[in-house]
């Protein structure tokens, strides 16, 4: 029982199978290294984020504390004079407390907007395209 001897169309086949497994693995490839390339963008923006929530932590933290101490220790006995006549209840250390307490309030705020701003551009963009366009080949090819 000798095989059929190899005709041109069974050894065009063969390349076409042959080379329809290089074209898919070079497809996923592609895929891949999209992925891996958006999946990097995805990094860097996350570790600014990151960067951003920690930066403002400790900026909270430290300015709160030492800012308040220094500020209220320079500015009781001014604000002390000033408020005696106008409002004889609020001393000193406390309007100054306040004022520090105000204006780091903002601070904070101001850093939970930037923490909360969605990127300019979605992020795994492109992915999504050639996702979107893979399932409309596959659609028409089915």
């Amino acid at each position: 029982m000798n095989p059929a001897p190899a005709t041109e169309d069974s050894v065009s086949d063969k390349a076409h199978t042959t080379g329809g497994t290089h074209s898919l693995s070079g497809f996923i490839a592609a895929r891949l290294e999209l992925a891996s390339i958006e999946a990097k963008e995805a990094a860097s923006y996350t570790s600014k984020k990151v960067v951003y929530g920690i930066v403002f932590t400790l900026s909270a933290f430290f300015l709160w504390g030492l800012l308040l101490a220094a500020t209220t220790g320079i500015l009781a006995p001014i604000a002390d004079q000033w408020l005696q006549d106008k409002i004889g209840w609020l001393s000193g250390w406390a309007a100054i407390a306040l004022a520090l307490a105000i204006i780091h309030g903002i601070i904070a705020v101001a850093c939970y907007f930037k923490l909360t701003q969605q990127p300019t551009t979605p992020l795994f963009e492109l992915s999504r395209k050639e996702i979107e366009n893979d399932k409309l080949w596959l659609a028409k090819n089915k």
